[in-house]
């Protein structure tokens, strides 16, 4: 198990570095060929309940659409990682990868039994080992920078290392990609995705033909990590526009698939927590109102990194 602790310390930086927050968008990428979007017709009562399948270390969850079926898999790994495939009738489509070899050469051999061709892989916060998987990377140019010595995403692969020893880590970043401009939709195997900004160092992503949206990190009694108040703003902003879109389902990457209920959740926890922020002038009386205000909530070490972004000297 890492030492959280150590871990916290050596992030800072990193959340210092996202705490900049602002849209990036580059106009001279090459990408797939821009597509226009299709209309859904999926609502959130509509959405099936998935069939679990237990495997040696995680398990899988199948959402069947009927056109599009989702295959997330639940790592169990100790932050919580969470990745996707994505199966239509000919093709795969990954999307997001583990931060542990072992977790990833399951995950892969999960892949194999499905028995059609991968497509291509979208990589955003998680590319650990994404060459591995064997298939053509897209990313936005953000994303990839962030992989790059001297981004974020790089910075915390070599806090994973670490925290749990390289022996363990799916250390090994993509140096290139099919790049993908922020606002684009583009088919991959027959699959629509609308590439979305994030503001921070990589993109969403939303699944326009089953009215489906991928995050990074959500979770309705996860703490999230938030680098500064205009952090808080612009995820506060970005839950009432998937209320007003009205999503059938969230993807994240540090959780379990979740529907808007989930949405209204964490847009009250949001709201409170930049409440308590402007409340509290320090950061421990913070952390403890957080806590006496979510009670059970997961991700203690998530929590720290937000204090000690917040009230950073």
């Amino acid at each position: 198990m890492m030492n959280y602790s150590r871990f916290r310390k050596a992030s800072l930086a990193v959340l210092v570095s996202l705490a900049a927050f602002g849209f990036q968008t580059s106009a001279d990428v090459s990408a797939a060929a821009v597509v226009m979007p299709e209309q859904n017709t999926v609502t959130a009562a509509q959405v099936p309940s998935p069939v679990v399948k237990n495997l040696k270390i995680g398990s899988v969850a199948v959402y069947d659409f009927g056109k599009i079926k989702i295959h997330a898999y639940q790592s169990k790994d100790p932050l919580g990682d969470e990745t996707y495939v994505l199966e239509n009738d000919k093709h795969l489509v990954l999307l997001e990868s583990t931060a542990f070899k072992a977790n990833n050469e399951e995950w892969q051999q999960y892949i194999k039994s499905l028995k059609k061709p991968v497509a291509g892989a979208l990589m955003a916060y998680h590319p650990n080992d994404a060459d591995e998987y064997g298939a053509k990377i897209y990313a936005t140019e953000t994303a990839l920078k962030s992989w790059q010595k001297g981004g974020s995403i790089y910075a915390l692969t070599e806090n994973f290392n670490k925290g749990f020893g390289t022996e363990a880590v799916a250390g090994t970043l993509p140096t290139q990609a099919k790049l993908l401009q922020e606002g684009q939709h583009v088919k991959i195997g027959g699959i629509l995705f609308h590439i979305l900004p994030a503001g921070d160092a990589a993109y969403s992503i939303e699944l326009p033909q089953i009215n489906v949206v991928y995050r990074h990190m959500m979770g309705s009694h996860t703490h999230n990590i938030l680098t500064s108040p205009a952090h808080i703003d612009a995820e506060i902003a970005a839950m009432q526009q998937y209320q007003k879109a009205g999503y059938a389902l969230v993807l994240t990457g540090h959780n379990v698939p979740e529907g808007q209920d989930a949405v209204a959740t964490k847009l009250t926890y949001l709201q409170t927590i930049k409440q308590l922020a402007a409340e509290n002038k320090n950061k421990e009386d913070f952390v403890t109102a957080v806590k006496k205000s979510f009670p059970d909530y997961q991700g203690d070490n998530y929590l720290m990194m937000t204090a000690d972004s917040l009230y950073a000297k």
